[in-house]
């Protein structure tokens, strides 16, 4: 099947191999500096920190040190190549940029090595300026509506006491007139009727007050969905994100009533299998496409049976409530051998794309996110190294000749 693809943002992760902006001399499999340069101090940690990349990870928690002295290198050699100090300012963009965790950030680093062919301190000084203004503006905007928020709570608190108060006074006024009935019953009428056609007026100014209040707050508690939408939903794909996948989690392992021993749940990171290449090749318009087509069919093959999100750059993260990590890897075979059968062109400039496939790990989930999460990942770091184009299930510590492939 040929399937076109349509427009969007692409990223890369260091699973799938390094990006490391404007390294042309960097070897991209051992991420070390070559040995014929004069070796820095940074180079000398980064070949020492990846010396270990050439020999196979003993188990599951190996595997994880591995990926994170892998990360640390490409992070260590971005800098290195760019000449930026190692400040956290500049780790945390280069760290963002190698995992592929912001596109337009990609977008502009990239734009910058095809104009001038390398990164100064002030570009990048200048890109977490950005980043730290947007974060601001985000975190004062929702202090704003919430501001807002609680005014209109206290606003309708006052007119429900100023309606209560009214409503005691109207209700003492008619005590005090019905005493007077006998003696004068044709004055006490006309004051009864006075009191209760200004109780009803009254009555009216409160309900208008608190309709008006109960608008402006159905109009914020509109606006602060879609704010908390926004921010739980990947930009690109649609899809819940990594922020969203987390709360979820957390929220399935703080219910009370569950017997972990008899209910348990899966959880699977899959990443899209020579991603890189993808982008080196076709550009970041068609990786975006192909990651908004991967999300689609995620969902499409594994259903209400997953909870599926982006997770970073082009890794997806699945939860499957109530269901066993071997019915989990059934599905996530199904959808992984439908994506490998198709054929895909970039539509914008007719040359084929090929076949796309992608690994992943599984683990149980027993109620520690953090632990299910990381064995997942220690599953698809193997899946990689097996070959890719598989799915792994891991247990937390088992050894990788034990883990089933």
């Amino acid at each position: 099947m040929t399937m076109p693809l349509s427009h969007g943002d692409a990223r890369g992760t260091a699973m799938s191999g390094p990006r490391i902006a404007g390294a042309r001399g960097i070897d991209a499999l051992s991420l070390a500096m070559p040995h014929d340069t004069a070796p820095s101090r940074m180079a000398r940690l980064s070949s020492w920190l990846t010396g270990s990349a050439t020999r196979m990870a003993g188990s599951g928690e190996d595997a994880r040190r591995e990926a994170g002295r892998r990360l640390f290198a490409q992070i260590g050699d971005f800098l290195s190549v760019h000449d930026l100090s190692p400040t956290e300012a500049h780790f945390r963009i280069a760290r963002r940029y190698v995992l592929g965790e912001d596109s337009r950030l990609t977008r502009a680093i990239d734009d910058e090595l095809a104009r001038a062919g390398r990164l100064d301190a002030e570009f990048v000084d200048g890109l977490a300026g950005q980043a730290e203004a947007e974060t601001h503006l985000q975190a004062d905007r929702m202090a704003s509506m919430a501001d807002t928020l609680s005014r209109r709570l206290r606003d309708s608190e006052r007119v429900i006491r100023q309606g209560q108060a009214s409503t005691r006074d109207y209700e003492t006024a008619l005590t005090a007139e019905a005493d007077g009935l006998d003696r004068d019953p044709r004055g006490t009428v006309a004051r009864l009727i006075d009191l209760t056609a200004a109780a009803v007026a009254r009555t009216q100014q409160l309900a208008e007050r608190l309709d008006e209040t109960r608008r402006e707050t159905e109009t914020l508690r509109t606006t602060l969905k879609e704010a908390q939408r926004a921010a739980d939903e990947d930009h690109l794909t649609g899809l819940p994100n990594r922020r969203s996948f987390d709360a979820r989690l957390r929220a399935l392992s703080g219910e009370a009533d569950i017997d972990w021993a008899e209910r348990r749940h899966s959880v699977a990171i899959c990443d899209i299998d020579n991603f890189k290449g993808i982008n080196d090749r076709h550009g970041h318009d068609a990786g975006d496409r192909v990651l908004k087509m991967i999300g689609k069919h995620l969902c499409r093959e594994l259903g209400v049976a997953a909870f599926v999100a982006r997770h970073g750059g082009e890794e997806f993260a699945c939860l499957f409530e109530d269901m066993e990590p071997a019915d989990a890897i059934d599905r996530l075979d199904i959808a992984r051998e439908a994506l490998a059968a198709r054929t895909l062109v970039n539509q914008t400039t007719g040359e084929g794309i090929g076949q796309l496939t992608f690994s992943a790990g599984v683990a149980a989930f027993y109620g520690n996110p953090a632990s299910a999460m990381r064995t997942a990942d220690e599953g698809l770091y193997l899946a990689k190294r097996r070959g890719k184009n598989r799915v792994i299930l891991a247990q937390p510590g088992a050894r990788s000749d034990e883990l089933d492939g």
